[in-house]
């Protein structure tokens, strides 16, 4: 695990986290929110940071279920390296830094969200980990899950960009080498990054005037950029920098998933998981024009009227059979036109057969 090896100063990276002053964040009960600004819904996550709290960059991204499939010991070490390329030319180069900082947030530290005051200031070691009538440790999902409750409890739909935070640079067409810095692996045709010029082989070096370390870096300044507004992309290719504009289609992040992430199963998730079939499968189930055509993957709902079981193809939500192709618009769906205790109507493909089922959001 990538963690362990950072913190055992792999021999591969021993030699780069010396020129750093290292520290390991175990707790978060307690975090300082407005310096420490990060997916929270990550497994592990990183902040190059100068001693006065500026933000050199960031390393961590997730897009599916693995957590760590997206994060390697190579571009690590080569984003570590990009930080001291930046930290050698501060302060001269502060001010391209200060889009890496983010807004006030709504709390100073997680303890400052109702749903999660509960929890101590400090973790008492002796008392274990966290249980119902002994809360402890607060896990960085949870703060992720504690804003969705606030919203939630005001009756208001969580708006797209808390659903599908920190957008993987694929919502625009963009796959990027997960062993290198910001290099692009693949650019899928027709999207914006196509139009835009974007080429396979291309080193991205800055996006919006930011210096770029890791693919998380992109994903801060995508997660806060205007949709209908173009950002500034400058590509290394053949040598030269070359200057690119890249266009922000509305929607552009419901291409992305987030139906992995914790939080969701915490606050509005009905207890199953799913994921879109594919064509081929569609073709031989007969089931080509389907626009809802999800498979269940898991499922823990057992009840009289709601028996939702492994396999189950979803084709239906509330008499609609178009709009939600993926799961991850499924919850959407859930998580703006749904609230606590209210039901919903699903059409499932069992053995050939469909069958309706009521199944009560959490």
């Amino acid at each position: 695990m990538l963690d362990g090896q950072v913190a055992r100063r792999d021999p591969e990276l021993g030699d780069v986290l010396d020129q750093f002053v290292c520290v390991r964040v175990v707790e978060v009960n307690d975090l300082d929110l407005a310096t420490f600004q990060f997916d929270t819904g990550l497994t592990w996550a990183v902040l190059f940071m100068n001693a006065d709290k500026t933000v050199y960059g960031r390393y961590g991204s997730r897009s599916g279920l693995d957590g760590l499939a997206d994060a390697t010991l190579q571009g690590f070490r080569k984003a570590a390296l990009a930080a001291l390329e930046i930290h050698k030319a501060y302060p001269g180069n502060k001010a391209s830094l200060a889009g890496k900082a983010g807004a006030p947030p709504r709390f100073p530290t997680p303890r400052g969200y109702p749903s999660l005051k509960e929890y101590p200031k400090t973790i008492d070691p002796a008392a274990g980990e966290r249980g119902r009538d002994n809360p402890t440790c607060i896990h960085c999902h949870q703060i992720q899950a504690a804003e969705y409750r606030m919203i939630r409890g005001s009756k208001e739909p969580i708006p797209d960009r808390l659903l599908w935070a920190y957008p993987m640079p694929s919502a625009l067409g963009l796959e990027l080498d997960a062993q290198e810095r910001a290099r692009i692996r693949s650019v899928a045709a027709g999207s914006p990054a196509a139009k835009a010029g974007f080429r396979q082989g291309d080193d991205l070096l800055s996006l919006e005037g930011q210096p770029l370390i890791s693919v998380a870096d992109i994903q801060w300044i995508l997660d806060r950029a205007p949709e209908d507004s173009p950002l500034r992309a400058v590509v290394r290719r053949d040598g030269a920098p070359l200057a690119l504009d890249l266009a922000i289609p509305p929607g552009f992040r419901r291409k992305g998933d987030f139906s992995w992430r914790a939080a969701t199963s915490d606050t509005f998730r009905p207890d199953m998981t799913g994921e879109s079939l594919s064509l081929e499968e569609r073709e031989k189930r007969n089931m080509g024009d389907a626009d809802i055509a999800i498979r269940i993957t898991y499922s823990g709902i057992r009840l009289p009227g709601a028996d939702v079981r492994k396999d189950d193809i979803l084709v239906e939500v509330d008499g609609r059979r178009t709009g939600l192709p993926s799961f991850s618009e499924f919850l959407a769906y859930v998580a703006q036109k749904k609230a606590s205790g209210e039901t919903l109507a699903l059409t499932l493909v069992r053995d050939g057969k469909e069958l309706r089922r009521q199944v009560t959001v959490r």
